[in-house]
């Protein structure tokens, strides 16, 4: 029954080329990747280039219902990492008892029936609590970590409950009814699907930073109208988890064949280059889950029956395959800065060269905004070059090397809805 573990996914761009397209440095991106041309913009010391890209890769959220975002740094934080050790044991206990209970002898049918149902019911009481965190963040009543913490708890807490769904499974398949087995594995394919879609990438390196497993990290948060987006970079990997609820219904069927034609269409790159790794197309009916897991990166699209639209979408894509929708530069202070971007939560590439030679500059590359004090995100170290996020709304990089250069460059990035 169950299928294929949660893949991480993909954030992938393609299009055509045209005069003045911008491959992200040190990239092997070929023509095929990139959508151009570029319209440069320049204002003394400073150009602005943006590519005409249209790249239909990401499940955004709607920008003008965006209520509340947040981008800092979460750290090891021994109360929640000690929470999610204690239900963990809490659910392997339980699982633990339903292995030695339940049977597929005859007359256990009714015994297995009331434990599928029983991870049903709890599948959607975590759903309403993931529902009841994001409009308590979205009104300001839950702050950023603790709202991160509840997110992984719940995340958690659904992986264990797919791992007690394995140990039934293996029931129902020993049972001599084949009609009730039929049913019930049916039954315990939409409840798999279903808790699937309650965790994803982020969550789980946000457990390991919390855990102490990672260094601290920084975590983009945005929510609006019930839903949710995540991204955070992770071992030299851009990661994101989407949520539109506002995109699901009930009561409609989805064929394999209609998601693959909506995932050739939303993640061309992606699709032609499956038969390079591994993929695979699921579910029961109401939605349909693609998986695609290549060597530059990974993707779960959940696509529903009734609106045949994605409303889930975790991603994962290899920093060097990122393509900048705009590029900002600026000279100033002995200094070349680059600044390569794509929409608010998405990575931001700052290089930093001298002026005169064009050789890596090291450098403390810190953000600033609303007139706070600036936070340091990263060193350009030995090769010039950091990475992190974009917050939201207007935002100023400060570029400090260590001979005391100093270059400021202000930028106001654009909403994912905007660019894809």
């Amino acid at each position: 029954m169950r299928a294929l573990p949660l893949f991480l996914a993909a954030l992938l761009v393609t299009a055509t080329v045209g005069a003045g397209a911008i491959p992200p440095a040190g990239s092997d991106t070929t023509a095929a990747q990139i959508s151009a041309p570029l319209q440069a913009t320049a204002g003394g010391d400073r150009t602005t280039e943006t590519a005409n890209v249209t790249p239909r890769n990401v499940l955004p959220l709607r920008a003008g219902a965006i209520s509340r975002s947040s981008l800092r740094r979460h750290h090891v934080d021994i109360g929640p990492a000690a929470g999610f050790e204690s239900a963990a044991a809490t659910d392997t206990l339980a699982t633990a008892a339903i292995e030695q209970n339940v049977s597929a002898d005859a007359g256990a049918n009714d015994s297995l029936a009331a434990s599928v149902d029983a991870i049903a019911a709890t599948a959607d009481q975590l759903r309403q609590r993931e529902a009841d965190a994001i409009d308590a963040f979205a009104a300001g009543d839950r702050e950023p970590t603790a709202f991160l913490e509840e997110l992984v708890l719940i995340g958690q807490t659904a992986d264990r409950l797919r791992d007690r769904l394995d140990v039934i499974d293996a029931q129902i398949e020993a049972s001599s009814d084949n009609d009730r087995r039929r049913e019930l594995s049916d039954r315990l394919t939409t409840v798999d699907y279903e808790l699937r879609l309650l965790d994803g990438p982020v969550r789980a390196y946000a457990a390991t930073v919390f855990s102490g497993d990672r260094p601290a990290g920084r975590v983009s948060i945005q929510v609006g109208d019930g839903n949710l987006a995540l991204t955070a970079i992770n071992d030299g990997s851009y990661i994101r988890e989407a949520y539109r609820f506002d995109n699901r219904a009930t009561g409609g069927q989805i064929t394999a064949a209609t998601a693959e034609d909506i995932v050739t269409t939303q993640y061309p790159w992606f699709w032609e280059r499956r038969s390079g790794g591994t993929w695979s197309i699921g579910g029961p009916g109401s939605l349909s889950l693609v998986s695609i897991e290549i060597d530059e990166g990974s993707l779960q699209t959940f696509i529903d029956g009734t609106t045949e639209k994605r409303f889930v979408e975790h991603q994962q894509i290899a920093l060097d395959e990122v393509v900048p929708v705009t590029r900002t530069t600026k000279r100033q202070d002995g200094l070349a800065v680059t600044v390569d971007r794509a929409y608010v939560g998405g990575p931001l590439d700052v290089r930093v060269v001298d002026v005169d030679t064009g050789q890596p500059v090291d450098a403390d590359v810190s953000i600033g905004q609303n007139g706070q004090e600036s936070v340091s995100v990263g060193s350009t170290a030995d090769d010039g070059h950091v990475w992190t996020l974009t917050p939201r709304g207007t935002f100023t990089l400060t570029i400090l090397s260590e001979d005391d250069s100093a270059a400021f460059v202000e930028l106001t990035p654009q909403d994912a809805d905007s660019v894809v």
